[in-house]
């Protein structure tokens, strides 16, 4: 194989892989979009509910719950959802499964109203259809996040495009200065300080001469 035919198939290959690459960088955009609905929807359902319940059965603790709870949820799922950051989608699943074993545990112990409201039974099935939807959501985010932390590792990121990854190698190349001509600009800088550092005489040899001069016309 000719250096030329070898050029020629090193380009194709990478062209076949900055294509690969290309549609799995959409292929994340576009599940990520809709990642962010299955986050906000159940979120934003279960606060006001719970909410709502709390007030109308004076169980002001399940509404508390729910005001604690709901905006740490959505940070988390905002942060590893548009910041890529895995480490947050594992505390989100760790502080609804945490919630919900609070809501299941304090059940029982509920103090009963004349109606039997069992206000934290009805939060504890809530927050279980919650945890369900959220849960699922932040594995699929999880998944998506290893692949775009793949992407980021492989060249051309994120275009994907020949030509922009030619530029830019283009760029590099250019600001990496040949061992040669480095060597010779370092000799050109330390020859140009050592010149700096060089004191001249306030006054020149002619001077004195002039002044000598000056001095034997006067004693004549």
């Amino acid at each position: 194989m000719t250096q030329a035919d070898e050029l020629g198939y090193n380009r194709s290959v990478r062209s076949q892989e900055f294509a690969h690459n290309r549609t799995l960088y959409n292929r994340v955009q576009k599940v990520r979009s809709k990642l962010i609905f299955f986050y906000i929807a159940p979120l934003a359902v279960y606060l006001p509910t719970a909410i709502f319940m709390g007030l109308i059965s004076y169980v002001v603790a399940g509404a508390l719950d729910a005001l604690i709870v709901v905006p740490i949820a959505a940070y988390l799922a905002w942060k590893g959802c548009y910041r890529y950051h895995d480490f947050s989608l594992m505390v989100l699943i760790g502080v609804l499964v945490i919630n919900q074993l609070l809501l299941m545990f304090l059940s029982p112990y509920e103090n009963k109203l004349f109606y039997d409201f069992n206000i934290f039974g009805k939060f504890s099935i809530m927050h279980l259809v919650l945890l369900v939807i959220v849960g699922t959501v932040a594995v699929i985010n999880l998944k998506i996040n290893i692949t775009y932390h793949k992407l980021e590792e492989a060249d051309g990121f994120p275009q994907f495009n020949e030509r922009f990854f030619d530029q830019e190698m283009d760029i590099k190349q250019y600001g990496i200065k040949d061992p040669y001509q480095q060597m010779i600009d370092d000799r050109k800088r330390t020859a140009s300080d050592s010149m700096s550092d060089v004191v001249l005489p306030q006054s020149s040899p002619d001077g004195h001469i002039a002044d000598a001069k000056q001095g034997t016309m006067d004693e004549l």
